[in-house]
């Protein structure tokens, strides 16, 4: 008789496992997902972070890849034109699928005020962003964060060249 009372306390809590495991299955989902979105975030942020760096150290030096440069002064967005210009470098180096074809790309000259060297002298700063919007999507569309990179350095090449009056905007 005692043993038939404990195996009916045992037998009542059967399912106990089960209800449990049903309630913080869901809290337990959201939390992973919510992991791997912030991951993928982070991921594409880092992967942006690249890309305006790698493009503030061609700006800088006044080369990058697909610019027909014979001389210094060939690389300004007139001469390449838009298939070749340094957004349109930045843009194609993206390697988030996320990011492919989903970034903007902002490349910035500063305005020194001197009419012979319009677009800065060495040692002036290049600014360049590359911002890019992610939506979070832990299971439902939660929301869309704006993920920016910003990268400054200063002007390493000695030609004047006139990039504010190719359509580059100032800083």
């Amino acid at each position: 008789m005692w043993t038939a009372a404990r195996r009916h306390r045992h037998d009542s809590e059967k399912g106990q496992t089960t209800v449990e495991f049903a309630l913080i299955l869901i809290p337990l989902l959201l939390l992973v997902v919510g992991i791997i979105q912030f991951g993928i975030a982070l991921n594409y942020w880092l992967d942006m972070n690249r890309l305006s760096n790698q493009g503030a150290r061609m700006a800088v030096v006044n080369a990058w890849p697909n610019c027909p440069q014979t001389q210094l002064t060939d690389c300004t967005a007139t001469t390449v034109g838009p298939s070749n210009s340094l957004a349109t470098w930045i843009k194609s180096q993206a390697t988030s699928r996320g990011l492919q074809g989903n970034v903007t790309v902002t490349v910035c000259y500063p305005d020194d005020g001197d009419a012979s060297t319009v677009g800065g002298e060495v040692g002036s700063p290049v600014k360049v962003q590359v911002d890019s919007p992610y939506t979070f999507r832990a299971i439902m569309k939660l929301g869309t964060l704006n993920l920016r990179a910003r990268t400054t350095m200063r002007i390493e090449y000695t030609e004047p060249v006139n990039h504010l009056g190719t359509g580059i905007p100032s800083c």
